[in-house]
């Protein structure tokens, strides 16, 4: 079957070649490939700015000369700084293929884009668009871009910046996008003619769109256009400055040659270079909000702003941190303590005022704050006394522009239990007394005596308090040596159990 039934029958495809498909020096026979009915062939011509495929020259010529459409593709090592590499790669590569322009049976330049070079997608879009403006200026055709499903969408992930380009893509376990033009779907081809496995595409455009590509003698020129809008602009405040990012757009008829990025609510506007996607834009004032724009300007003009990004505002950025006890005893003092800085800087904040509050746990309620000012090293302490177990916040609030911290901790207070013993050394059998209080002062609260037994606190007697929170043990050792006790109160009231400090009591054996 024949190129002319190939395409009468709807199925147009055909191999890219390399020098992998010349082993050992064999050249491929392209009579033979044509006479399988492949349309096209296309091949590598070079790659960065010092490779070019030895047999580039040989197939270029020959693929024509059977009466198929032949094409050729450079492959891309992108790198910094992006302009002169990007052209100085286009200059390489259209100086060993030539114009393509009023030429029949050629396929347009291709652009083989599968690795960033470290850019980062702006940066690499940019240097695509810079890359393709170029090889279309100097061979006067529109050229392709080829890469593969991934790699379009997340090191790429622009579509608008390359819609002006045919899209040559290769996908080879799954169907390809609707843009596409050519699709290369398989890396195992076997073809009559070439050998081992080769690469194969095959259109998946328009049979007019096929024409268009195929043939370079109609002139492919492109109407003056500014560049159109921007694309994923972000952006991110920090104090009194925000850092605005974007991707490019659509290029227009030339080259981005700067961006103007405006700031809402009376910010500044300021002009960048156009291989730029980011800017830190400052003097904005910090608690103002603001929303930025971008767009290109090239030769023809002012390009079409971005959609603002999302709202942000400047704040000088807080960092918090409090040092808070675990638990507290009731009555005794709880010292609060807490340091504000900015973690940009690692300045202290002094002379700001922070609000403490407390609630008891499980209640929603919080207390009217107390409030303390930072001293020179952004430290203040607060003493409280709870009642009970208790969350403590601190906050700080302000002024305006300064970005808002709060820390929250919970504390365990503990039932105040006191204990003394009636004499610290007595004979065996002779009466003591353990007593003491518990406060806050309750009646009817079950307290324990313990005693320190074979290695474990024991108990010894139990009781109630009386009106006053009092309560008193009697207690008669029967046997001599020393003797360790405590009081132990449960939990009750919103507090956490209490316990006494621990006695200690001498017995005495009987005189020999």
């Amino acid at each position: 079957m024949g190129a002319s039934d190939a395409s009468a029958a709807g199925v147009i495809d055909g191999p890219d070649v390399s020098s992998y498909q010349h082993p050992y020096g064999a050249a491929i026979k392209w009579s033979t490939v044509a006479k399988t009915g492949k349309e096209f062939a296309i091949v590598k011509a070079t790659e960065g700015t010092s490779y070019v495929n030895p047999w580039f020259k040989t197939d270029y010529s020959r693929i024509r000369q059977v009466g198929m459409v032949r094409g050729s593709y450079h492959f891309a090592r992108p790198a910094y700084p992006i302009t002169s590499t990007a052209l100085a790669q286009a200059r390489y590569y259209v100086h060993r293929l030539g114009t393509t322009a009023r030429m029949s049976r050629t396929l347009p330049p291709a652009l083989d884009l599968e690795m960033t070079g470290g850019l980062a997608p702006g940066a690499l879009v940019t240097w695509a668009q810079t890359f393709l403006l170029n090889v279309r200026r100097l061979t006067g055709r529109t050229p392709m871009l080829y890469t593969y499903p991934s790699f379009w969408s997340s090191a790429l992930g622009d579509p608008v910046a390359l819609a002006r380009y045919p899209l040559w893509m290769a996908s080879y376990s799954s169907g390809v996008d609707r843009a596409a033009s050519l699709w290369q779907y398989t890396s195992t081809a076997s073809v009559r003619g070439i050998r081992g496995s080769v690469d194969m595409s095959k259109l998946v455009a328009t049979s007019a769109s096929w024409k268009a590509m195929s043939d370079g003698r109609p002139r492919t020129s492109w109407p003056a256009a500014a560049p159109g809008a921007p694309q994923r602009v972000t952006a991110r405040a920090a104090a009194g400055r925000a850092t605005i990012s974007w991707l490019p757009g659509d290029t227009g008829s030339t080259s981005v040659q700067h961006y103007r990025v405006t700031a809402s609510s009376g910010g500044p506007s300021v002009v960048v270079a156009g291989t730029q996607t980011s800017l830190t834009m400052t003097g904005l004032q910090n608690g103002t909000t603001y929303t930025f724009s971008v767009r290109g300007i090239n030769s023809v003009g002012a390009g079409i702003y971005s959609a603002p990004t999302a709202a942000v505002t400047p704040m000088v950025p807080t960092r918090l941190t409090t040092n808070v006890p675990s638990s507290a005893v009731y009555g005794k003092p709880l010292r609060v303590r807490a340091t504000l800085t900015r973690p940009d800087t690692g300045a202290a904040l002094a002379g700001r005022t922070l609000q403490v509050q407390t609630r008891q746990t499980g209640t929603s309620t919080w207390s009217d704050p107390v409030q303390v000012v930072t001293d020179s090293n952004g430290r203040a302490v607060a003493s409280l006394t709870p009642a009970t177990d208790v969350d403590v916040r601190v906050s700080f609030n302000g002024p305006v522009g300064y970005r808002p911290a709060h820390v929250r901790s919970t504390v365990l207070v503990a039932t105040a239990v006191t204990s003394s013993l009636s004499m610290s050394e007595v004979p065996v059998n002779t009466p003591v007394v353990i007593s003491g209080t518990i406060d806050p002062a309750t009646a009817g609260v079950p307290v324990t005596a313990q005693v320190w037994r074979n290695g474990s606190w024991q108990t010894l007697q139990t009781s109630v308090t009386d009106t006053t929170g009092a309560f008193a043990f009697a207690y008669t050792p029967v046997t001599a040596g020393v003797k360790h006790y405590r009081v132990v109160v449960g939990a009750f009231g919103g507090r956490e159990a209490g316990t006494s400090p621990t006695l200690t009591l001498t017995v005495d054996a009987p005189p020999a």
